[in-house]
Protein backbone atom coordinates (compact mmCIF):
# COMPACT_ATOMS: atom_id res chain seq x y z
CA UNK A 1 0.00 0.00 0.00
CA UNK A 2 1.42 3.35 -1.03
CA UNK A 3 1.29 6.55 0.97
CA UNK A 4 -1.35 8.03 -1.36
CA UNK A 5 -3.60 5.00 -0.92
CA UNK A 6 -3.25 5.37 2.83
CA UNK A 7 -4.14 9.07 2.65
CA UNK A 8 -7.11 8.32 0.38
CA UNK A 9 -8.40 5.65 2.74
CA UNK A 10 -7.96 7.32 6.12
CA UNK A 11 -7.08 10.96 5.48
CA UNK A 12 -10.01 12.36 7.48
CA UNK A 13 -9.16 10.16 10.45
CA UNK A 14 -5.53 11.32 10.40
CA UNK A 15 -6.69 14.94 10.18
CA UNK A 16 -9.03 14.46 13.15
CA UNK A 17 -6.16 12.84 15.06
CA UNK A 18 -3.85 15.77 14.32
CA UNK A 19 -6.45 18.39 15.33
CA UNK A 20 -7.29 16.56 18.56
CA UNK A 21 -3.61 16.16 19.38
CA UNK A 22 -3.00 19.87 18.77
CA UNK A 23 -5.84 21.07 20.98
CA UNK A 24 -5.33 18.41 23.65
CA UNK A 25 -1.63 19.12 24.02
CA UNK A 26 -2.28 22.87 23.85
CA UNK A 27 -4.75 22.58 26.73
CA UNK A 28 -2.36 20.50 28.81
CA UNK A 29 0.60 22.82 28.24
CA UNK A 30 -1.02 26.27 28.40
CA UNK A 31 -3.72 25.47 30.99
CA UNK A 32 -5.87 28.16 29.35
CA UNK A 33 -9.55 27.64 30.22
CA UNK A 34 -10.65 30.25 27.68
CA UNK A 35 -9.82 27.75 24.91
CA UNK A 36 -12.80 25.67 26.04
CA UNK A 37 -15.06 28.14 27.83
CA UNK A 38 -15.23 31.46 25.98
CA UNK A 39 -17.84 33.10 28.20
CA UNK A 40 -17.00 33.49 31.89
CA UNK A 41 -13.90 31.26 32.11
CA UNK A 42 -13.42 32.50 35.66
CA UNK A 43 -16.39 30.34 36.76
CA UNK A 44 -14.19 27.22 36.62
CA UNK A 45 -13.20 26.39 40.23
CA UNK A 46 -10.12 24.29 39.43
CA UNK A 47 -8.79 25.51 36.05
CA UNK A 48 -5.50 23.57 36.12
CA UNK A 49 -7.17 20.21 36.68
CA UNK A 50 -10.04 21.08 34.33
CA UNK A 51 -7.73 21.88 31.42
CA UNK A 52 -5.46 18.89 32.10
CA UNK A 53 -8.26 16.34 32.08
CA UNK A 54 -10.04 18.08 29.18
CA UNK A 55 -6.81 17.82 27.18
CA UNK A 56 -6.53 14.12 27.99
CA UNK A 57 -10.13 13.52 26.93
CA UNK A 58 -9.56 15.31 23.63
CA UNK A 59 -6.39 13.28 23.04
CA UNK A 60 -8.44 10.13 23.75
CA UNK A 61 -10.88 11.13 20.99
CA UNK A 62 -7.99 11.71 18.58
CA UNK A 63 -6.53 8.28 19.28
CA UNK A 64 -10.00 6.78 18.84
CA UNK A 65 -10.26 8.44 15.43
CA UNK A 66 -6.94 6.91 14.44
CA UNK A 67 -8.06 3.49 15.69
CA UNK A 68 -11.26 3.92 13.68
CA UNK A 69 -9.17 4.52 10.56
CA UNK A 70 -7.12 1.39 11.14
CA UNK A 71 -10.21 -0.73 11.85
CA UNK A 72 -11.84 0.61 8.67
CA UNK A 73 -9.27 -1.36 6.64
CA UNK A 74 -10.88 -4.55 7.94
CA UNK A 75 -14.56 -3.76 8.55
CA UNK A 76 -16.51 -0.55 7.93
CA UNK A 77 -19.27 -1.36 10.41
CA UNK A 78 -16.77 -2.12 13.17
CA UNK A 79 -15.00 1.19 12.55
CA UNK A 80 -18.33 3.01 12.82
CA UNK A 81 -19.06 1.23 16.10
CA UNK A 82 -15.59 2.14 17.42
CA UNK A 83 -16.10 5.87 16.87
CA UNK A 84 -19.65 5.83 18.26
CA UNK A 85 -18.51 4.03 21.42
CA UNK A 86 -15.50 6.36 21.75
CA UNK A 87 -17.75 9.41 21.40
CA UNK A 88 -20.11 8.08 24.07
CA UNK A 89 -17.19 7.36 26.40
CA UNK A 90 -15.80 10.83 25.74
CA UNK A 91 -19.17 12.39 26.60
CA UNK A 92 -19.37 10.49 29.86
CA UNK A 93 -15.77 11.34 30.76
CA UNK A 94 -16.40 15.02 29.94
CA UNK A 95 -19.54 15.10 32.12
CA UNK A 96 -17.69 13.55 35.07
CA UNK A 97 -14.72 15.90 34.60
CA UNK A 98 -16.99 18.94 34.32
CA UNK A 99 -18.97 18.02 37.45
CA UNK A 100 -15.80 17.38 39.43
CA UNK A 101 -13.71 20.44 38.48
CA UNK A 102 -16.10 23.11 37.18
Amino acid sequence: MTFMELINHMGIEMLAFAVCMFFGIRLIITRDVSIIKKEHPEEIKHPREYTFYAGLIIIFLGVAALVMGVVSFFNAVASFIVIIVATLIMGIMWKVMHEKYA
